[in-house]
């Protein structure tokens, strides 16, 4: 495992996309090979934490800075964080940024199929990706093509030197 705060700028790493993109699964992965990293699930953190909330875009603001006081908190004890939530937005992304936090979209290449299949997008209200859409502003992407290599071509990874 390697300790990556020495090699970036960064104190963590923030993973946003619609659900089934793959972001708890790079996550977990990219905990794995960090031996002071902290995972912080968005779902984990509505289920223990979050309990008073809904999925109105209201709630999901209210979500995500939860998420980043959890990450704060976690930075302060010198460990480094890996959030994963659906919801983001272009203020979040400059809170991320001031905290040394690096925001990351995942994206699936065959999202289309995902949207017709995924249970979270059948009949509901308040999904992201279906009523509350990201506003426009951009990050780092990486590209969720399926592949089990999709993690190891993500170049950022690559030059922290992360053994996979």
């Amino acid at each position: 495992m390697i300790i990556i705060k020495k090699m970036l700028p960064y104190k963590g790493i923030w993973f946003y996309g619609l659900s089934g993109s793959g972001k708890s699964y790079i996550s977990k992965i990219l905990h794995s090979k960090m031996s002071d990293s902290v995972l912080v699930e968005g779902d984990t953190v509505r289920k223990c934490i979050s309990t008073d909330l809904g999925y109105s875009k209201k709630d999901r603001e209210i979500q995500i800075k939860r998420v980043l006081g959890i990450c704060k908190i976690i930075i302060k004890s010198k460990k480094f964080p890996i959030a994963s939530t659906v919801y983001f937005n272009k203020k979040m992304k400059s809170y991320c940024l001031k905290n040394n936090i690096m925001p990351i979209k995942v994206e699936r290449n065959d999202f289309a199929k995902t949207l017709k299949t995924h249970k979270t997008y059948k009949n509901k209200k308040n999904v992201v990706g279906k009523d509350i859409l990201y506003e426009n502003f951009t990050t780092k992407k990486i590209a969720n093509d399926l592949s089990k290599n999709f993690i190891k071509n993500f170049r950022l990874f690559n030059k922290l030197g992360i053994k996979w």
